[in-house]
């Protein structure tokens, strides 16, 4: 039984955590006109991505290390799950500090929608098309981490509820299911961030070369 559940385990373990959020740190130019005040507003936005990101890695650095500390357990045929289970309480917390994140995230897309809303590009009507498709990706983003961060509330709650009971063998293998399908979720929606990013990055390029 140890066996088997070990390798059950092994297959929970974040294998697609390499996916997401490099920074978005570029680019950066100096003043010209009211495209600049769009690119300035969009660097911003940019610094709260990379702090948001590095708690988004971090997050998935814990859990993986939580997962990698049972899987060592249950190698060695540990029946002892207290500091298991206080593990799985700890990433519980770094996903709730992760939802914090992604509040300020929201609050930095707010910022730039407010900056850019009403500024004026005369003839030009290109870039302020661009902006508000920078913007639709910046909310997409936001949105398809926070669906992230909540997939991972459900992983962490139905993992913790699978290990609440110490013996293996009387386990509710239901919750085991679920966990697994909670996390394949987040890592489908931490894919459509990613996607969002390269776009948002792509599209602030392509702001700045109308400069």
């Amino acid at each position: 039984m140890m066996d088997r559940t070990r390798v059950i385990f092994l297959l929970l373990l974040l294998t697609g955590c390499t996916l997401l959020v490099a920074g978005c740190t570029t680019p950066r130019i100096g003043d010209s006109h009211n495209t600049t005040v769009v690119i300035q507003s969009y660097n911003t936005w940019a610094d709260q991505q990379v702090t948001y990101s590095t708690q988004v890695r971090s997050t998935f650095t814990q859990i993986g290390n939580t997962l990698n500390e049972y899987n060592h357990e249950t190698a060695q045929g540990s029946s002892d799950t207290g500091t298991l289970q206080g593990d799985v309480v700890a990433d519980g917390q770094a996903i709730n500090q992760w939802g914090s994140a992604g509040t300020t995230m929201g609050s930095a897309t707010d910022s730039f929608s407010s900056d850019t809303a009403s500024l004026s590009f005369g003839n030009d009507t290109e870039t302020p098309w661009l902006t508000g498709f920078l913007l639709q990706e910046m909310k997409i983003y936001s949105i398809d981490m926070n669906n992230a961060q909540q997939h991972f509330v459900d992983y962490n709650r139905d993992l913790s509820e699978y290990l609440s009971v110490n013996d293996p063998d009387y386990r509710d293998d239901s919750l085991r299911m679920e966990a697994m399908d909670a996390k394949a979720q987040a890592l489908s929606s931490i894919a459509d961030g990613d996607n969002a990013l390269s776009n948002i990055t792509a599209t602030a390029k392509l702001i700045q070369e109308r400069q």
